[in-house]
């Protein structure tokens, strides 16, 4: 008998097809935004399979979860799960998160910021732009340098290979405190000062939970170098937003890359900040776009399903997520 796989989305006809390609002949799909209220209800009680981006309130009302009684796994397309209702969702259900499936764009976005800020792209562009045409300044070498990557996964290896390319030594630091990487060094949270303190670039990757969450405060920052680049590519209250501000604004030298902020318009209706980052000299920033390539989400999407695939084989899932991590 096909399982029921109810996808909280309606993908793209290029993505759809994949849905159909991977799972068609062991499952029947079912894409909520083409259901109707009453058989929504009637879906939720018959799956067995949930796939949603992020279970964010926009794919699923809370008040549909306690629907599913006989869901076996809730698979996400994207890696972030900081948008999943923990509380309301049963113990017996295996929760994935797709991690590392945007890995390679996003390590790419990485290296462009850490050059720009590196290179001071930037300020020496606005200076020529106004008929300023000075020789005398100078950039900082990456080659040789240290990059510590804090949240190091799937995204955190591509950014590596990354940083890798360009000479660096790269520090790693995860929950486990291993990996199969060949990098200079691994370690766990514990071992954060060291990696802060040795880095010329940082760049921060971690998904948010209780244990991440402001990660990266006052302490941290006064840990790193005068004239070091902090990159966010994770989320952004990984990193005390006043505490990064105040350091920002206080040394000249220090330098942030942000991709991931604290209030996006997904979360409010627009980019809210309590402090003017884009007033400082020393900020460039993206609009949460690193992954957004060409055809990113329909790999993205082929990765899921794969994981889905394996789940109804009875083979090993990837990416399970400890609810004790967001509770």
């Amino acid at each position: 008998m096909k399982s029921n796989i109810v996808v909280t989305y309606l993908p793209k006809d290029e993505t759809k097809s994949i849905y159909q390609a991977t799972l068609g002949e062991l499952a029947h799909l079912h894409f909520l935004p083409e259901q109707t209220e009453h058989d929504r209800i009637k879906l939720f009680e018959a799956a067995d399979v949930m796939v949603s981006l992020s279970f964010a309130k926009n794919e699923i009302d809370p008040r549909e979860i306690s629907h599913l009684h006989n869901l076996g796994l809730l698979q996400l397309v994207f890696a972030g799960a900081d948008t999943i209702p923990f509380g309301l969702i049963p113990d017996g259900i295996t929760i994935a998160s797709n991690v590392g499936a945007f890995a390679e764009p996003i390590a790419e976005h990485v290296l462009g910021l850490v050059l720009a800020l590196a290179k001071n792209l930037l300020p020496n562009y606005h200076k020529l732009a106004t008929g300023h045409f000075g020789r005398d300044c100078y950039s900082q070498e990456l080659n040789g340098a240290v990059c510590a990557i804090i949240g190091f996964g799937g995204n955190g290896k591509a950014i590596a290979r990354a940083m890798q390319a360009i000479g660096m030594q790269v520090f790693g630091i995860n929950r486990s405190g291993t990996t199969d990487a060949a990098i200079e060094f691994i370690g766990k949270a514990s071992e954060l000062r060291k990696a802060l303190e040795i880095s010329d670039v940082v760049v921060v990757t971690t998904p948010l939970n209780r244990e991440t969450r402001d990660l990266i405060g006052e302490e941290e920052l006064e840990w790193m170098k005068e004239d070091a680049i902090l990159i966010n590519v994770g989320r952004g209250e990984v990193i005390n937003q006043q505490a990064l501000y105040n350091h920002l604004n206080s040394r000249p030298a220090f330098r942030a890359g942000i991709d991931t902020w604290w209030s996006e318009p997904a979360d409010r209706g627009r980019l809210t900040l309590d402090f003017p980052f884009f007033e400082l000299p020393n900020v460039i920033g993206s609009p949460h776009c690193a992954d957004h390539v060409p055809h990113a989400m329909a790999r993205a999407t082929r990765s899921a399903l794969e994981n889905v695939k394996r789940f109804l084989l009875d083979q090993d899932v990837s990416g399970v997520l400890d609810r004790e991590d967001y509770l």
